[in-house]
């Protein structure tokens, strides 16, 4: 066991990672989906998207996700999003599926990790026919929802250029707490609040973890608009203001502990302590 918070963080996030490169079977998985849809319907164009690919995602909780880009005319148009769920299901039906809880995607099971998160979608291009930005179903409000999964992917690989490795750890960090704490905040939602709140080069690890905690608990406050829609659209009233709660007590806590951290307390003890308060068992105790 680790007798530095420097040591801790570092067995932390190496508890919580989903390590290794795992595009070939996201690709793998991805094909496949596309021979299972094949002869009943006209898939325009699918590509790989969610935690895996960005290498944001947290061991045993992350499927993968894939865009299902539909033929407007003959799959969307005119349709409620439950519909085009339900279509996605009788497409597949010799497998077994389900509907994702937030009512966006259909989940194909498989005998082996990972399952696959279908989200069946609509391409919106402009005057010169480029692509612009995708609408995904919500089938609890019976909404279609902006969403620009390319673009968000690109900008979590800039900030992680710019900010550095610590980046991509933060927001796993984030996830790993939120699943802790009532599993209040959507994966990328925490994402979208990582690229807002976290902007300079990151280094000092309990300093940023503080920082995250606390610039998050404003980020949920008000709506975060982010690719052309809000992304935390989800939440309820409810909801949101205990999600609040939980973060301001989060940051509170990652205060103390950044301060018993350095000179003058130097106190590794008490602050590892403290970030297991925080953070769960997968944050190694001292000694």
């Amino acid at each position: 066991m680790p007798y530095t918070v420097a040591v801790s963080f570092d067995r932390y996030f190496e508890n919580i990672n989903l390590p290794g490169d795992h595009r070939a079977t996201a690709n793998t998985r991805r094909d496949d989906l596309l021979t299972s849809l094949k002869g009943t319907m006209t898939v325009l164009d699918a590509f790989s998207s969610g935690s895996i690919p960005r290498f944001t995602a947290l061991r045993g909780l992350a499927d993968l996700d894939v865009i299902a880009v539909l033929h407007y005319g003959v799959h969307i148009k005119g349709k409620r999003p439950s519909e085009v769920l339900q279509s996605l299901r009788d497409a597949l039906s010799e497998y077994r599926t389900n509907v994702r809880k937030n009512g966006q995607a259909v989940t194909l099971y498989y005998k082996t990790w990972p399952n696959v998160d279908i989200v069946p979608a609509a391409q919106i291009s402009d005057a010169s026919g480029n692509i612009v930005r995708y609408e995904i179903p919500d089938a609890k409000t019976e909404e279609w929802i902006t969403s620009n999964p390319k673009a968000h992917a690109l900008a979590i690989d800039s900030r992680s250029a710019s900010a550095g490795p610590l980046f991509r750890k933060m927001i796993k960090m984030m996830k790993h707490w939120s699943q802790s704490h009532g599993d209040f905040l959507q994966s990328y939602h925490i994402e979208v609040m990582a690229l807002t709140a976290l902007t300079a080069t990151l280094d000092d690890v309990p300093w940023t973890a503080f920082q995250f905690f606390d610039k998050a608990k404003e980020l949920v406050k008000l709506p975060l608009w982010h690719a052309g829609a809000f992304a935390d659209a989800y939440l309820s009233y409810s909801d949101r203001k205990e999600t609040i709660r939980r973060l301001d007590m989060a940051a509170s806590k990652a205060r103390d502990a950044w301060y018993l951290t350095y000179p003058p307390m130097d106190d590794d003890r008490a602050a590892i302590g403290i970030w297991r308060q925080i953070l769960g068992t997968d944050f190694p105790a001292h000694g």
